[in-house]
């Protein structure tokens, strides 16, 4: 490959044009920072049942280790955000904003392709010999080996607040993120995240997550976590924790709604596959969960969006300590 002519701010501009809200560009190099923190989040135990996550440590804090050769990580960010309605039918449980569309998996995958498309069309405009993209660009969504928020705030995406989210200052945390590493030599953005803001003292976050998942600034016990519990983990809940995890069905948004950055700088999405009703939307309906018989009726209500996680049992578990909890609290 000659050297290229493509640069970042025509990278940034093709994201843009694709439809992504947020486009950072920042070295391959690794943050020992944060590969330190990391380190010792696993040792800690934090990551809970998640093995995967130990299993490629250093691949998560090394981009360089991803693909030979890369020179450059693009950083992706897409605005999920969608209000709650003021108030929620009793019976139903609670899906977490992200989760109410389609599975942004799939939206996001498709459009970084189509980014993809319009960044080869503008590398062969400069009449560069790249016969194999495949080899010059890898990209994932969430769930690859990437130390990704810590890659977003150096790339200028935002800040990584107490709660452990990355903020923004245009949206928030309602933010997906994605990532591409490449061969191309792009230019670095030289951002500070204090651009987006800062916790300072504020500790609402802390205060109001009701399991006490967050034990330090920006460190997240997955454990006790309420989106861990009914997304990721596959046993029973313990009931101390159960109680405490009100109507919440699927995930949790509680420290991003309390977060006061977060409740000035809310935006509703301007991608309609995300909204909730291109899913399973706001909440469902306990009752009907519970009498689901089969994995095809489990599938005809979740298929396309990202309450296949925790399959039919751990939705019908779910549904069983919503339903317990709100019996407490009438």
């Amino acid at each position: 490959m000659r050297k290229t002519e493509t640069t970042s701010t025509e990278i940034k501009q093709l994201a843009y044009d694709t439809g992504f809200d947020l486009c950072g560009v920042t070295s391959p190099e690794i943050i020992p920072a944060a590969a330190e923190r990391y380190r010792q989040w696993l040792q800690q135990g934090y990551h809970a049942d998640m093995a995967w996550m130990a299993a490629s440590q250093e691949r998560r804090s090394d981009p360089s280790s991803l693909m030979e050769g890369v020179r450059s990580v693009i950083m992706l960010g897409l605005n999920y955000y969608s209000p709650n309605a003021e108030t929620m039918p009793v019976g139903h449980g609670r899906v977490s904003r992200y989760a109410r569309g389609r599975d942004y998996h799939k939206v996001i995958g498709r459009m970084i392709k189509a980014l993809l498309r319009k960044i080869e069309t503008t590398i062969n405009r400069d009449a560069v010999v790249m016969p194999d993209m495949a080899r010059h660009f890898k990209w994932w969504v969430d769930y690859g080996p990437f130390l990704e928020r810590t890659y977003a705030e150096r790339a200028g995406l935002g800040f990584i607040g107490k709660n452990g989210m990355l903020i923004n200052r245009s949206f928030g945390s309602w933010v997906f993120l994605a990532e591409i590493v490449t061969s191309l030599p792009l230019e670095f953005d030289q951002a500070d995240p204090k651009d987006h803001g800062r916790c300072g003292k504020c500790r609402l976050c802390i205060d109001a997550c009701p399991t006490g998942a967050i034990v330090e600034d920006g460190v997240i016990d997955a454990r006790r976590c309420i989106s861990y519990l009914t997304i990721e983990h596959r046993s029973d809940i313990p009931a101390e924790l159960a109680a405490k995890i009100g109507d919440n069905l699927f995930g949790c948004d509680i420290c991003q709604e309390v977060c006061p950055l977060n409740q000035k700088r809310a935006t509703l999405t301007a991608h309609h596959d995300l909204l909730p009703g291109k899913g399973v939307g706001e909440s469902l309906d306990c009752h009907k969960l519970l009498n689901l018989g089969s994995r095809e009726q489990f599938l005809t209500l979740t298929a396309g969006t990202a309450l296949t996680r925790p399959k039919l049992d751990g939705l019908k578990r779910n549904a069983r300590i919503v339903l317990d909890n709100q019996d407490q609290a009438s």
